[in-house]
């Protein structure tokens, strides 16, 4: 066949596609197979067209067939794990998942296929840290806030969920399934509020007087107070910038050292992803920020007890 024949034909599949008549779709795509076996697009299509009708077997055929033609195809590599996941080999579906996040994928369909195959092999944690990963990369996908906050909810996680539930449901406002969800997290919520309102009180501890305080009405007189109020304001200076760097540390040092911990977890036979290596990197960020904190609390305490040797003066 010529070449501009073969191209008719894939045209014609794809225009079936697009007015979703897989049927179709799928005989002219078998037509062109009988031309180019070896073409890796046909092949996608053909899949496609598989998948679309249900028949997940001949669309894992298809779909395997494009990766051994165009090993680089992530595409293929996200459908052929959903493909798995509708037949419920959910242990399938991981391999090729986390395969096809080795090779460099980064679309939030990825993550969100392995957080359904984590959920159904009853690993939550992995779950939520693969879900976490594909609104990160789509903040759109709905359905993967909607599936989060399932989890979350399952795990107890209420206020969590209903964020998700709340994000779900502005991308997809009459989606009525995560509307009762989210109708659900809210009265949870009201249920724990109200619980807490009711609880009786504990008694009042006995509070001793303070044996000095403040005198707004005192004059400050430099000779007297210059010097410690200089120091006083020099504390407080040193406790905020402390405070921006530790809360700095926590968004970008720990917030990395936690992402890329979780894409090791999620994908732990890649071989550039070192389990080992992402813990030891994970405990010496955490060790950071224990110091960071430590020196925040002596300056805090530096401040409190230098402000009190003022209010004695």
């Amino acid at each position: 066949m010529a070449k501009d024949s073969l191209e008719t034909i894939c045209k014609q599949a794809q225009e079936a596609l697009a007015r979703s008549q897989y049927q179709e779709a799928r005989q002219f795509y078998q037509q062109a197979l009988g031309y180019r076996s070896d073409n890796p697009e046909i092949h996608f299509g053909m899949a496609t067209a598989c998948f679309l009708l249900g028949d997940l077997h001949g669309a894992i055929y298809h779909f395997k067939e494009v990766i051994k033609l165009d090993p680089k195809r992530t595409g293929a590599y996200i459908n052929l794990g959903a493909a798995y996941n509708r037949l419920e080999e959910y242990d399938l579906a991981l391999a090729i998942l986390q395969r096809g996040i080795q090779i460099g994928s980064s679309r939030g369909e990825n993550y969100y296929n392995l957080g359904l195959a984590y959920k159904q092999l009853g690993k939550l944690d992995m779950a939520i840290s693969a879900y976490r990963e594909a609104v990160r990369l789509n903040p759109r996908m709905y359905d993967a806030h909607y599936n989060l906050g399932n989890i979350l909810m399952e795990k107890g996680q209420v206020q969590q969920a209903a964020a998700h539930y709340r994000s779900s449901l502005e991308i997809r406002p009459q989606w009525k399934k995560c509307r009762i969800a989210f109708e659900a997290a809210q009265a949870e919520l009201a249920d724990q509020q109200q619980e807490v309102v009711e609880a009786p009180e504990p008694p009042a501890p006995s509070i001793a007087p303070a044996t000095s305080s403040l005198d707004s009405a005192r004059p400050i007189d430099p000779n007297i107070h210059g010097k410690l109020l200089h120091n006083l304001h020099r504390l407080a200076v040193d406790a905020d910038t402390s405070s921006q760097a530790m809360l700095d540390f926590l968004q970008q040092e720990v917030g990395e050292a936690i992402r890329e911990l979780s894409i090791c977890l999620l994908t732990p036979d890649d071989p550039s992803h070192n389990l080992g290596d992402q813990i030891l990197r994970f405990d010496e960020v955490v060790s950071q920020l224990n110091q960071l904190q430590e020196a925040l609390q002596k300056r805090i305490l530096r401040t409190k007890l230098l402000s009190e040797k003022v209010a004695r003066i």
